[in-house]
């Protein structure tokens, strides 16, 4: 047998032959590929390793799940009107805020076509899109091409997404609460916001991989990837107090100098909001234009707490029945997101309880609860912490609870977006 030593020259200087050990099921036995042979290696490796084969399967499967329902009950709705020519899976996602975002991409925010309100949409996710469609050669897209360049990048951030919630929960939990974690993710009840051209996916990809940094000791590489978040959603503004949080209690657990890194990554992290702040200001004149636009759009406002809860109680018995379902989800999903959180607290997982608190009191202070419950699938602390109730055999009906309940919910909302009714 070759020592590690010889295997570690021969990769190195790449003069052995690629000779993988027969894996069950691989069908690379034996592969022989032209080129750099330690990269070849490296990649089959990674190809293998079930960080990647485990997430990647259930993403596919999920997505395949979410867009076949979908398809099937638009089909049903659009056959039964007499209107089946109107299907259509390139635009089977594209309703509510994919307008915006696509608008966005086409017209910017500024000019003849820009409306007041777009300032409330963040230009990570718009702007993403536009760079996919000019890497592969459409520096001017028309509106079809663009929803696909938006899907797209939803699809491979979301994919990304999968990947790292495992790598998160396992790095701390082991394998059996990487798989809850990963099934929770992609089957969550908003879930279908990680197939549609929503900005969450690409948001809660950047914020994960900012999280994994941090906790291995990547200060800077943090802090790079929160200002794409904070580019992308002004939930960026919390995952950044949560990052530097969380820098700050491992530095001080470690007895090391914590509060400049900590700073640091806070002011790297805020440098996408600032950006486009910035920029409002300077197209628009008004220092506070994105919260003008919030307030145009959709009324939202600061309130004191119980002004919001009571304004969300007293909107699930105002008609139409749509919102009113949703309305009442916002108060569950709250309720659920509170518990997570004194959980997170209970447990002095400190950084992560920052994140999802600051994100609790800033939509719980708003006008109404909007929204809310659409955040679920964002707050991947919440989403963990649920997984690790497998570990546990007097809590795993919490698990199988909340995957039950979810994955009817996910019907649900799924069948009701795609058919042009408001979903959170």
């Amino acid at each position: 047998m070759t020592s590690s030593a010889e295997d570690g020259r021969a990769q190195l200087t790449g003069t052995r032959t690629l000779e993988r050990p027969a894996v069950a099921g691989s069908g690379i036995a034996g592969l022989r590929p032209a080129g750099p042979r330690w990269l070849w290696s490296w990649l089959l490796g990674r190809l293998q390793s079930r960080a990647v084969v485990v997430p990647v399967a259930l993403w596919a499967v999920a997505h395949a799940l979410i867009f076949g329902w979908a398809l099937c009950v638009r089909a049903v709705v659009l056959v039964a009107s007499g209107h089946a020519a109107a299907l259509s899976p390139v635009t089977l996602f594209f309703r509510w805020d994919s307008l915006y975002f696509a608008s966005i991409a086409e017209h910017g925010y500024v000019g003849p076509d820009s409306g007041p309100t777009w300032a409330a949409f963040f230009p990570g996710f718009p702007a993403s899109a536009r760079v996919a469609l000019a890497m592969v050669g459409v520096p001017h897209p028309d509106p079809v091409q663009i929803v696909i360049a938006l899907e797209a990048v939803a699809a491979v951030a979301s994919l990304v997404a999968a990947l790292l919630v495992w790598r998160l929960a396992q790095h701390r939990y082991g394998d059996r609460v990487a798989v809850a974690a990963t099934l929770l993710f992609v089957l969550g009840p908003y879930a279908l916001f990680l197939v549609a051209p929503y900005s969450e996916a690409l948001f809660v990809a950047f914020a994960l991989g900012a999280w994994l940094c941090a906790e291995r000791g990547r200060w800077l590489s943090a802090g790079l990837l929160a200002a794409g978040a904070s580019f992308t959603r002004i939930d960026g503004l919390f995952l950044i107090a949560g990052l530097a949080v969380l820098v700050a209690v491992r530095l001080r657990a470690r007895g090391e100098p914590y509060l400049v890194k900590a700073l640091g990554t806070a002011t790297i992290g805020g440098a996408g909001i600032a950006v486009y702040w910035a920029a409002l200001w300077a197209w628009t004149g008004n220092p506070a234009a994105w919260f003008a636009a919030q307030h145009l759009g959709w009324h939202r406002a600061l309130n004191w707490p119980w002004v919001s809860l009571g304004n969300t109680v007293a909107s699930i018995f105002v008609p139409p029945a749509q919102h009113q379902l949703q309305n009442a989800a916002d108060l569950v999903f709250a309720a659920l997101i509170v518990t997570g959180l004194v959980v997170l607290i209970r447990r002095r997982q400190w950084g992560a309880a920052t994140y999802v608190g600051l994100t609790a009191v800033a939509m719980m202070t708003s006008t109404t609860y909007l929204s809310i419950a659409r955040a679920s699938a964002i707050l991947f602390p919440l989403t963990i912490l649920a997984a690790t109730t497998v570990t546990d055999p007097r809590r795993r009906w919490i698990f199988a609870t909340v995957l039950g309940a979810g994955l009817v919910l996910l019907a649900v909302n799924t069948a009701l977006f795609v058919n042009g009714v408001w979903v959170d």
